[in-house]
């Protein structure tokens, strides 16, 4: 595939549950294996990436007006993937992934630049990012979030997406928050 064709970002389909799955399952395994236990890595894939656990969350997203999970598509194959709802506490990202051969080609820009399009004007939301995860961290400040609190990963995945993973020590991580300037179209330049 050419880094160079254009990213086409759409709403995913259940239908899509290969193709996020695997992308899902490496993103997550490639970015957490030196911060995360390996059986909780294979907690997390099974419990959220086998092709069930993938379609249902679409199949859910597509049926609440608050919900976004989308996909990018680069020549025809999808090749990252967005997972956004207000089913927690408060409006949260939870996932974002691009398949690892495609990262630094304005994948994940374009998923969050449709998400943040979509939102209405004043809209919030969090995202939990592991602590240790450094260049994800930049990523997410690169398009407005702002870290607002620490946390443990392993409770607030609990608390929010009921995630139960093995037994862990504490996992520290980041609340992220962005916000969408509400823009005032009436000003004068």
């Amino acid at each position: 595939m050419s880094s160079a064709a254009v990213v086409h970002v759409r709403d995913a389909a259940p239908e899509d549950a290969a193709p996020i799955a695997a992308i899902g399952s490496a993103g997550f395994s490639g970015s957490y294996a030196t911060i995360l236990a390996p059986a909780v890595i294979d907690a997390v894939t099974e419990q959220t990436y086998s092709l069930d656990a993938v379609a249902d969350c679409v199949r859910r997203c597509v049926a609440t007006p608050d919900a976004q999970f989308l996909v990018a598509e680069r020549d025809e194959q999808v090749v990252g993937f967005l997972h956004f709802d207000s089913e927690g506490p408060e409006p949260e990202l939870h996932r974002i992934y691009v398949d690892p051969t495609q990262t630094g080609g304005g994948i994940g820009a374009a998923l969050l630049g449709d998400l943040h399009r979509r939102l209405p004007a004043g809209a919030t939301y969090i995202l939990m990012v592991l602590a240790p995860n450094t260049g994800a961290i930049r990523f997410y400040q690169r398009h407005g979030l702002e870290i607002e609190r620490e946390t443990d990963a392993a409770s607030h995945r609990k608390d929010t997406m009921g995630f139960a993973p093995p037994y862990t020590p504490r996992v520290p991580a980041l609340i992220m928050r962005y916000r969408r300037v509400a823009v005032d179209v009436t000003a004068k330049v």
